[in-house]
C-alpha cells in the first residue's frame, strides 16, 4: 500500500468514513484533501502528513480548493468551526 493510501485510510477512519467540513453528514464522494498544498507554500514532508489533510465530499472539496463559486463566507466559517473541533478532539 502506498504512502498516500495508507494516509488516505487513517483520515478516513478519523473522519468516521464522512466528510469532515463542519454539518455535513455527505458519505458519498469522499476526497483528501491538503491543508496546505505544496503549490500553497506547503511542505513536500507535510504532504504524507495526517494533520494536513481532510476528508471532504466532492462539493465541499471544490469549495475549498475554489472550483467552485458557490462558496460563501459562511461556508468558510464552517469549514474552520469543523477543523477546529477536530483540533480540540486530536489534542483530548
Amino acid at each position: 500500500m502506498s504512502d498516500i493510501s495508507l494516509i488516505r485510510e487513517k483520515a478516513m477512519e478519523r473522519a468516521n468514513y464522512s466528510c469532515e467540513w463542519a454539518y455535513c453528514t455527505d458519505s458519498r464522494w469522499l476526497e483528501l484533501a491538503h491543508i496546505q498544498a505544496i503549490g500553497m507554500g506547503g511542505s513536500p514532508k507535510r504532504k504524507f502528513d495526517i494533520n494536513n489533510v481532510a476528508i471532504l465530499c466532492k462539493h465541499h472539496h471544490d469549495i475549498y480548493d475554489g472550483r467552485q463559486r458557490v462558496g460563501n463566507s459562511v461556508a468558510y466559517r464552517e469549514l474552520l468551526m469543523g477543523f477546529l473541533k477536530r483540533e480540540r478532539t486530536t489534542k483530548e
